[in-house]
């Protein structure tokens, strides 16, 4: 049986259930490597990885299959719809770096 997309929208994850499972990468990548340099390699790709299928799926439910291509439109769809998702509430600030035009930081 298929089911679209947006039937999962509602489901919560218990935190315990995403604990156990957060712990486990972190061991299974431990296990993989010998120093600490390669292991927060490997979490930070598990973490790009998880994150742009997160922003994906996002972007088709609220967007249908229109998409973003200006920085700034895709810049505040995170600061709003993604990290609400995630965090349960808007990010309160989207601002540049002093030192570099090419960088913004959500607060």
């Amino acid at each position: 049986m298929f089911y679209s997309l947006n039937h999962f929208t509602n489901l919560q994850i218990n935190l315990s259930t995403f604990a156990l499972l957060f712990s486990e990468m972190v061991q299974y990548s431990q296990n993989r490597v010998y120093s600490v340099p390669e292991l927060q390699t490997k979490l930070s790709d598990l973490g790009q990885h998880v994150g742009t299928r997160i922003v994906d799926l996002l972007m088709l439910r609220e967007k249908g299959f229109r998409r973003e291509v200006k920085l700034l439109n895709m810049l505040l769809f995170i600061k709003g719809n993604l990290w609400k998702n995630l965090f349960g509430k808007e990010a309160d600030k989207l601002e540049h770096a002093n030192d570099d035009e090419r960088t913004c930081i959500l607060i």
